[in-house]
């Protein structure tokens, strides 16, 4: 599925192929030193069923929880508007290598011309601790430039 999805890539991220991630964009930002490079995911489900953002974003937590060592969710706030609710997550993940990684993630609801067509995107920023704090108010800024283009519809 292909989303015609606008935004702007903040500064220090370059754009990556998604590979076979299941993302629709991957962005990575180096940091000389760091074993872990932080990135910047965006990935869309199409959700027709009547699951609220709330427990999309628990799905995504659980999904994540079965890859990982360890993963706590250190805080949850709603976002967005009533005709388009999100969900903010603040995740700290450990590997099973050891590795502490921070992850943000925002869940927003792209409402569709009816129920059956509603699209849910996750924006997801990974990075060490220390670099997440650092890196935030660009993701945010990320988040923030994210728009559909509703005029040229959806392909499947």
């Amino acid at each position: 599925m292909t989303l015609p999805l606008d935004f702007v890539i903040p500064d220090g991220w370059t754009a990556v192929d998604p590979g076979d991630s299941g993302a629709v964009f991957v962005a990575v930002h180096p940091v000389p030193g760091e074993e872990f490079t932080p990135n910047i995911t965006v990935s869309v489900q199409q959700r027709p069923d009547e699951a609220s953002i709330d427990a999309i974003a628990t799905e995504a937590v659980e999904r994540l929880s079965r890859t990982l060592a360890g993963l706590e969710v250190l805080s949850r706030r709603d976002v967005g508007a009533p005709a388009a609710p999100g969900v903010m997550q603040l995740l700290r993940l450990r590997t099973g290598e050891g590795a502490e990684l921070i992850q943000t993630q925002v869940h927003l609801t792209v409402p569709g011309p009816t129920p059956a067509d509603r699209l849910v995107l996750e924006l997801a920023c990974t990075a060490a601790p220390a670099t997440a704090r650092r890196l935030s108010p660009g993701f945010q800024r990320f988040v923030g430039s994210v728009r559909v283009r509703q005029h040229e519809g959806m392909q499947q």
